[in-house]
């Protein structure tokens, strides 16, 4: 997990639970029983796991293998692994090829299983005291009296005991596990000094002292020290929540990029548009300020098309009329009409044969005097025995329609 800065933690009291908040600047406050409102309020809320919620084992492995895997594969070989439980591991120490590990279960049948929808991250309760120069400490936790073991100022092992009170059920255990540990290697010795935190009384301290037979230092229970990184031993219940909130952050994530995206393009596509609607009103503008000179000019160019073939010297009727007789082959052709009008000009006459007639046309048609015209010819026709007449038109670009 992504290390968090906690604004909060949330951690079992001697009788209750405690909220310890930690201000920008300022030492941390504690808060008794606190709500669940206020809980929510925090963005970055660390809980502290009971020792009654976890399964706590150390372990020796090789420095090579997965500590997960093996702390799994050892507590379900001594049937301390619950259903639908998650296993955690937390390297302690290296030496040469070995690995000191504290193997850690979590289930979600748990006291502080009310508060993990409101936890970011978690910690075991037992890494929060701080054990000074002393082998072993000794605290109350929800009433429940608990113990933990160190290794150079390193939580190694840690137990609730189910005993409210330090009698001789108590002291047993403590004396049992640390000759357990210290025969496994985990402890280097048999714990001689211990720290007993506040919540007992003088006659249960004496009754510690004179029972387990260790310099002990009663201290009063300090503010919480958060460790560097946070082990994150998260239920299977939490861990599940956690996944689901990556999965919505990036969610949220994706839409906020596509929202932020769709507005800057909406954003251009509106800039865009005052733009265009800007040119748009310049264009309109100056279309206003040029429409009547343009109308005057399309009225030059009527009057300039209706008074065409009288000025221009292309139309002039004598100079085609005798760029058409230029191309008469001689007397087997012979023009009996010739008319122009409205841009059209009409050639009929009468030929020997159809051969004279095509050939005087196909004349005309390259004339260089008559290529603004575009020519046509219908089949001749026979006019006697040895005649046939001809008629070609030829339409300039300009030409009148009979509409006009």
């Amino acid at each position: 997990m992504k290390a968090i800065s906690p604004d909060a933690l949330l951690r079992p009291g001697v009788s209750e639970w405690e909220l310890w908040k930690f201000p920008p600047k300022g030492p941390p406050s504690c808060e008794p029983s606190p709500s669940a409102k206020t809980l929510s309020s925090f963005q970055r809320l660390v809980l502290a796991l009971p020792a009654r919620d976890l399964v706590a084992i150390p372990l020796w492995i090789s420095a090579e293998a997965d500590p997960v895997e093996l702390a799994e594969l050892e507590l379900s070989s001594r049937h301390l692994l619950r259903r639908h439980a998650a296993v955690h591991a937390i390297r302690l120490e290296t030496l040469g090829e070995r690995a000191l590990i504290l193997a850690l279960a979590t289930s979600d049948e748990a006291k502080a299983a009310p508060f993990f929808p409101s936890a970011r991250a978690f910690e075991v309760s037992a890494r929060l005291w701080d054990p000074g120069e002393s082998d072993a400490i000794v605290w109350r936790e929800l009433r429940e009296i608990c113990f933990a073991f160190f290794r150079d100022k390193r939580c190694v092992f840690f137990s609730a005991t189910g005993e409210t009170s330090p009698g001789p059920a108590f002291c047993g255990v403590f004396s049992r596990s640390a000759l357990r540990l210290k025969a496994e290697g985990v402890l280097a010795r048999t714990p001689a000094t211990l720290r007993v935190f506040g919540g007992f009384p003088p006659d249960e301290v004496s009754s510690l002292a004179g029972s387990l037979l260790v310099d002990m230092e009663v201290v009063e229970s300090p503010p919480p020290q958060l460790p560097h990184p946070l082990s994150n031993p998260a239920p299977p219940i939490a861990k599940i929540a956690a996944a689901r909130r990556v999965t919505r952050n990036k969610l949220a994530k994706v839409a906020t990029l596509a929202s932020a995206l769709y507005l800057a393009i909406v954003a251009a596509l509106a800039g865009e548009f005052v733009v265009r609607s800007r040119e748009l009103g310049k264009l309109q503008s100056n279309i206003a300020e040029i429409a009547p000179a343009a109308t005057e000019a399309k009225r030059t160019v009527t009057e300039w098309r209706e008074f065409r073939h009288a000025v221009d010297p292309e139309s002039f009727a004598l100079d085609q009329l005798a760029a058409i007789a230029r191309e008469v082959p001689g007397e087997q052709v012979r023009l009996t009409q010739v008319a122009m009008e409205n841009g059209r000009l009409l050639i009929a006459g009468e030929a020997a044969d159809v051969a004279q007639a095509y050939a005087l046309f196909e004349k005309i048609k390259v004339s260089p005097a008559l290529q603004q015209y575009d020519w046509t010819a219908r089949q001749p026709q026979l006019a006697g025995k040895s005649k046939v007449r001809f008629e070609m038109e030829g339409v300039r670009p300009d030409a009148k329609t009979n509409d006009q």
